[in-house]
């Protein structure tokens, strides 16, 4: 007999292997009458279904067809006699195949030869039977038709379950695939990073941005065959969270705008202003919903553009509201036959539009799926020439509970102005002036008065004249330059138009934007620009930190500035004991929790090395842990300091007057020693923001471009971080849930994202208890609290 690894090497011509023949079909006849085994073996004995013979078992009670059915679980069918060692025997037995046995497959057929006294109508109503057939009546041809039905029936069954146990198999082969492929990509687009920051010449980088897109490509692929595999799987759940559905939709027009800018197409973006502020729902698998249409129809779209819309529709029942998202393109449009399968898996509008766009074809189907388990419709309407609209419409639940702070300063009023609008097309026009009405403005009229001017012009225009003397708000692609030569006064904004920035803009041209925006930092007030490095070190006041996350390190680097005082900024403990050997620095700050050396190791080699020079460096803590104990903790290890994180201009200026040496035109004022001691301090307050801004402000004095480029960066931090947690807590390590949450607070307290760094340390904390069940449930508010900041600086 050929083994299997035997038939991996036969020979490519050698005749092809029999296949293997087919078991026959199990029947159980039941019956304590021999007369009806007889009869039944005569009837059905020469009985094929589908080439396969029948294998008739027997049994003269239920008790012995009980032992049959506990040893075989592959009966097909079973025919049962009622009255055997008791009146009702066949019945029970019947509920045991059921209950007791838990076979639901095999078809049951009861006969009796005394129908009375079981009544058909009870025993079908009570009985979880197939059939039901009085002796008398079962003839030779009755019985061989009772048999086949019973069989025709069976196989179904057993062929269904197979299926969907072949497809559960698949689904969960393609998860499992698709993270053991996706785990070297990740690491693959890591170090084609890092390459990009190496001494590469201009072919060099070019190839390597080359294999990067490659990559990136290959791993959405990857991410949309996971995604199919965990909905075809049922695991795929579906989160219900706060959202802020128009700061969502414009991020994700943020996000593919700069493709439509490459294909020369015009994508706007119109948000109800009816929308609620927060609704309930998955901010996660919305985006990706979004993301799959708006990407699909820019991908798919020649000339013209993309409208993304977003409307609120009527008929929702109180505390709801039902939203239509429509996203409209001016391409080809789609014909009839193929706007039926355009929601299958793997299935495009042609065969060629793989090799030309690229793509796997499952992005419409994994996006109908989820919008099935959010209990919504999706459709299109298209026609050949003329474009195509895919739609989705779902009930969403406003949000009962607001933010306790606003996650965005107060949209200002537009009460008494009228502003003049000029856009290059109708649905921009309306937008504009949707959005300027709903904030109280009024849009003015041809030869009317206005106080001021939008002007948006079409992409790739010369920007048009701004009347002088007249403020203005231009609306140009995010990557135009700033021409000389504008009007003072004139503000720009990005495209695609958001209605927030928008509103604001218009406010600010017209002198109306809250002062408290543009108020400058006092501490900033008579310090200016930090000294050169060398005379910092003459004055022994270069600051040394470690700091391993980037978004830290832009907050405590800004800040230091704004103080006036120089600094040199290290990744991690041990590339600052190299700098601290060099004798340059006045004072350290260090972070608590880093890799290769943290700030406790950091401390203590460096007072390992100071033992018997007679020196003593001050190093101050910087963690964002500020459980009770810490701050002892870090005096124990002979640190000089304690600073919870966000940190906090007055509160960092104090500690530095305390421990760097006064300059010589002025003498330091006396400050008691800083030590965080209370929990309390890192949250101080009985409100908790999901954004406050104010941290921004203090760095940046006014939200600007690079104050917005600081928030996004802070995102593109955070975003690893908590995708790091879930992560650890799907492996169980503990260990790497709490290096990850106490991260994720850090800089979540560095941006001023207090939710999000609340959550966090509640995280962290239970971690450090030893209540990983508590860590993991706390953990679950860590994806809702991060699209929640996500939003609200996405509506900055």
């Amino acid at each position: 007999m050929t083994s299997d690894l035997d038939s991996l090497f036969l020979a490519e011509d050698a005749p092809a292997m029999r296949a293997p023949e087919l078991p026959p079909w199990p029947i159980l006849v039941v019956d304590d009458d021999e007369e009806v085994h007889i009869m039944t073996r005569l009837v059905l004995s020469r009985l094929t279904y589908k080439g396969r013979p029948l294998e008739l078992l027997t049994a003269r009670s239920a008790a012995e067809a009980a032992g049959i059915l506990t040893r075989r679980g592959d009966i097909a069918v079973a025919l049962l006699d009622i009255v055997m060692e008791t009146d009702d025997a066949g019945l029970v037995l019947a509920r045991r195949i059921r209950e007791e046995f838990d076979n639901n497959d095999v078809r049951i057929v009861l006969r009796t030869g005394q129908p009375g006294q079981a009544p058909v109508r009870d025993v079908i109503v009570n009985y979880d039977i197939n059939d039901y057939k009085a002796k008398t009546e079962l003839t030779s041809e009755k019985l061989f038709i009772t048999i086949i039905t019973a069989l025709r029936s069976y196989d179904n069954i057993r062929t269904a379950r197979e299926a969907q146990s072949a497809s559960r198999l698949k689904s969960s082969f393609l998860a499992t695939m698709s993270h053991e492929i996706r785990t070297p990509m990740n690491a693959v687009l890591g170090m084609l990073e890092l390459m990009s920051h190496t001494g590469l010449d201009d072919d060099q980088m070019e190839m390597l941005f080359t294999a990067r897109d490659a990559a990136g490509t290959l791993l959405r692929i990857i991410d949309d065959i996971l995604d199919f595999s965990k909905i075809e799987a049922g695991r795929m759940d579906i989160e219900c969270h706060p959202v802020a559905l128009g700061p969502l939709v414009e991020g994700v027009a943020d996000m593919l705008a700069a493709q439509a800018r490459k294909r020369a197409l015009d994508l706007h973006v119109h948000i109800d202003p009816a929308i609620p502020e927060l609704l309930m729902g998955d901010p996660l698998r919305l985006r990706q919903v979004l993301y799959n249409l708006t990407g699909n129809a820019i991908k798919f779209t020649e000339k013209g553009g993309v409208t993304l819309s977003v409307r609120c529709l009527p008929g929702a029942a109180p505390g709801r509201a039902l939203v239509r998202v429509a996203v409209q393109d001016t391409g080809i449009g789609i014909d009839d036959d193929v706007q039926k399968q355009l929601f299958q898996p793997f299935t495009q509008a042609e065969s060629s539009t793989s090799r030309r766009f690229g793509g796997t074809g499952l992005g419409l189907s994994i996006s109908r799926r989820l919008i099935d388990l959010m209990q919504g419709r999706i459709g299109l309407d298209s026609a050949l020439g003329q474009g195509s609209t895919f739609w989705f419409e779902i009930d969403l639940a406003v949000a009962q509970e607001q933010p306790v702070a606003a996650p965005q300063p107060a949209l200002p009023s537009l009460a008494g102005l009228t502003v003049l609008v000029a856009a290059e097309t109708q649905a921009l026009r309306d937008t504009v002036n949707c959005y300027i009405e709903a904030a109280g403005g009024r849009v003015a009229g041809d030869g009317q008065p206005w106080n001021v001017a939008v002007v948006v012009p079409r992409p790739g225009d010369v920007w048009p004249a701004l009347p002088l003397g007249k403020p203005a708000v231009l609306v140009a692609a995010a990557d135009s330059v700033r021409p000389a030569g504008l009007p003072s006064g004139t503000v720009q904004i990005g495209r695609p138009v958001r209605r927030v920035p928008l509103i604001r803009a218009v406010a600010s041209a017209a002198g109306q934007e809250t002062a408290a925006r543009a108020a400058a930092s006092p501490l900033r007030q008579g310090r200016g620009e930090p000294p050169p490095i060398e005379v910092a070190m003459a004055q022994g006041r270069l600051v040394l930190v470690a700091e391993d996350q980037p978004v830290n390190q832009m907050v405590i680097r800004r800040q230091l500035s704004l103080l006036g005082i120089a600094a040199e900024v290290t990744e991690d403990g041990r590339q600052a004991l190299a700098a601290w050997r060099t004798g340059r620095f006045g004072l350290v700050l260090t972070d608590c929790n880093m890799p290769e050396m943290d700030g406790f190791e950091l401390t203590a080699a460096i007072r390992e090395a100071e033992t018997g020079t007679g020196l003593r460096t001050p190093i101050i803590a910087l963690t964002a842990n500020a459980m009770a104990g810490e701050s002892q903790r870090c005096l124990a290890a002979g640190m000089d300091g304690f600073l919870a994180k966000p940190l906090e201009l007055d509160r960092l200026d104090r500690c530095l007057a305390q421990w760097l040496p006064p300059l010589s035109d002025g003498g330091a004022k006396a400050v008691p020693p800083l030590l965080d001691t209370t929990p309390g301090d890192a949250t101080r307050g009985d409100t908790t923001a999901v954004l406050n801004l104010a941290r921004t402000l203090e760095l940046f004095s006014v939200l600007d471009d690079e104050a917005r480029a600081f928030l996004s960066d802070f995102l593109g931090a955070a975003r690893p971080l908590a995708d790091g947690l879930v992560h650890a807590f799907t492996l169980d390590d503990a260990g790497a849930a709490r290096r990850e949450a106490h991260a994720l607070a850090g800089v979540a307290k560095s941006a001023g994202a207090d939710v999000l760094a609340r959550v966090a340390d509640r995280v962290e904390e239970a971690l450090v208890q030893g209540k990983v069940d508590e860590a993991r449930q706390a953990a679950k508010a860590v994806p809702g609290a991060l699209e929640q900041v996500a939003a609200a600086i996405a509506s900055l």
